[in-house]
């Protein structure tokens, strides 16, 4: 009887060190079938799983185009890439955390991979892959640094976060950086706080307003979570917070003028 624990004694799939739990577990049994496959099965299989919904699907959508990225094939040329990462931008949105975990992962160490496709898996990405993937922002922005900073009035800031409600702090973030309201969201929704520190960094802010954003982004936090998520800020890599941040900022600007063009 085959299953997971099965699939990974036979070394079809490898066990990632921050897969600790079973949904991990289960979102990696489904990858290694498509590196056995021929190469017209394999665009087959991507083209009737694009057809798909539901996430199952999206799943092995982006579990296979992960497969064929990271295992190019030597017949194929290389301008053919663009087209499977950009499906593979779409797939990861509608994935589970746990899938995009494993996803930053995979492609972290690749050179590769786009950027963009990486800071998309930042968010739900393990601090160690979080870093790995601000250095490789970092490299992109060269020296000097190509970014277009942001001045941000910290004291402005701090105010209009203590006076929204917390359903209203995304919404305060996003107004205040420059950012898309749903990319502000994700920020917040990283409990560990690295994300917010990666903000905080890329606007230059002061330390001091970036613990006290941390306390009032999180105001049912105990002490000892709010200790733990401003440690986190210190251990972050000031290189390429700002070009991801210039990133963000980017995307909130174009977002609109696609919407109009559209």
């Amino acid at each position: 009887m085959s299953g997971p624990s099965s699939a990974i004694e036979s070394g079809r799939c490898a066990v990632s060190p921050f897969a600790d739990n079973r949904t991990l577990t289960a979102v990696r049994y489904v990858w290694g079938g498509m590196t056995l496959l021929h190469p017209r099965e394999r665009l087959n299989r991507l083209v009737e799983l694009a057809s798909q919904s539901g996430l199952p699907a999206r799943r092995a959508l982006a579990n296979d185009l992960a497969d064929l990225l990271l295992d190019w094939p030597v017949a194929y040329p290389p301008a053919m890439r663009e087209p499977f990462e950009a499906l593979l931008e779409k797939a990861v949105r509608d994935v589970e955390p746990a899938a995009r975990a494993i996803l930053a992962e995979r492609f972290t160490g690749d050179t590769g991979t786009p950027l963009a496709i990486l800071n998309l898996l930042i968010f739900d990405a393990a601090p160690a892959i979080k870093t790995a993937i601000l250095l490789r922002n970092a490299l992109a922005m060269g020296l000097p640094p190509h970014v277009n900073r942001i001045v941000v009035d910290e004291r402005a800031l701090l105010a209009a976060v203590r006076g929204a409600i917390p359903a209203e702090v995304s919404a305060v973030i996003a107004s205040r950086f420059d950012i898309a309201p749903a990319t502000a969201a994700q920020i917040l929704a990283d409990g560990s706080g690295y994300m917010l520190g990666v903000l905080c960094k890329g606007a230059r802010l002061a330390r001091a307003t970036c613990s006290a954003l941390v306390v009032l982004a999180h105001p049912g936090a105990s002490a000892k979570e709010s200790y733990r998520r401003l440690a986190i800020y210190d251990a972050i890599p000031a290189e390429g917070c700002e070009a991801l941040l210039d990133m963000w900022r980017s995307q909130a600007t174009a977002a609109p003028a696609a919407a109009q063009a559209a």
